[in-house]
């Protein structure tokens, strides 16, 4: 049982709390500790972790907070997650592979390639391109997830581009209700919207010489690729798609 657990996914602490739980039923911080022999400032990590996989709930009885195991039929909903999000990485993956296939056949004195994870890799893009100085390109983009994952780093951002007078072209899904920048906060960003036939869910930045791709999983993810040849042709496509692009979102 302990085995078939850990290969779902959980750590070894995790299983032991968890089949605790399953056991004994109810129980606070300190019991759990004390019959697990688990340091109690650790057990405060493994329960919360055992709540984001749904497997542990707790219950508030006056002052303290007693933990249970949730029915053993929520780790189908567990295993189910898990495979949404392989999948969802797969896509992710597939939508990105003919750029990386075509980086690869490119003699790499002429090709950069990093990779940045998290909130901080993608303010390092941003940075980048107030950096670089030059105007962007950007398709695939979901602003309401920058705006939700970066409210107050998006405003700076926007500053940065007004006083730098670096214009944005954005390319995004033409449907009714889509996020958009307010132009008070945006006004050097334009907007253009393809239908979904013709748009491309992959989030992509082109500016200067470097492409840069991202893939909101966890963590998020940035692929940035330098090479002017590479660059060129992503930047000829998107004039291209911007020529045929609307100018109103519905």
């Amino acid at each position: 049982m302990e085995r078939e657990l850990k290969e779902i996914g959980l750590t070894d602490n995790e299983v032991i709390v968890y089949l605790h739980l399953l056991k004994f039923g109810e129980k606070t911080v300190y019991q759990i500790s004390q019959k697990t022999v688990i340091y109690r400032v650790h057990i405060y990590d493994i329960i919360e972790k055992l709540i984001q996989k749904g497997l542990v709930s707790f219950v508030n009885k006056g002052i303290k907070k007693y933990y249970k195991a949730t029915h053993p039929n929520k780790i189908y909903d567990f295993i189910e997650e898990k495979n949404k999000k392989l999948d969802e990485e797969k896509k992710s993956i597939e939508n990105i592979m003919p750029t990386l296939e075509s980086a690869m056949l490119i003699p790499t004195v002429d090709t950069k390639v990093n990779v940045y994870e998290g909130k901080e890799g993608i303010k390092y893009i941003l940075k980048d391109i107030i950096k670089t100085g030059c105007d962007v390109c950007i398709t695939g983009i979901d602003d309401e997830r920058y705006e939700t994952e970066l409210p107050i780093f998006m405003k700076q951002y926007f500053r940065d581009l007004r006083l730098n007078k670096i214009y944005e072209k954005v390319i995004t899904n033409k449907k009714r209700g889509v996020f958009l920048f307010k132009k008070s906060l945006a006004p050097k960003t334009q907007y253009r919207f393809l239908e979904d036939k013709q748009f491309n869910p992959t989030n992509t930045f082109i500016y200067g010489n470097k492409i840069v791709i991202v893939t909101w999983g966890m963590p998020v993810t940035a692929i940035m690729i330098e090479n002017k040849e590479i660059s060129d042709t992503y930047k000829t496509n998107f004039e291209y798609l911007w020529k045929i692009a609307d100018k109103k979102p519905f």
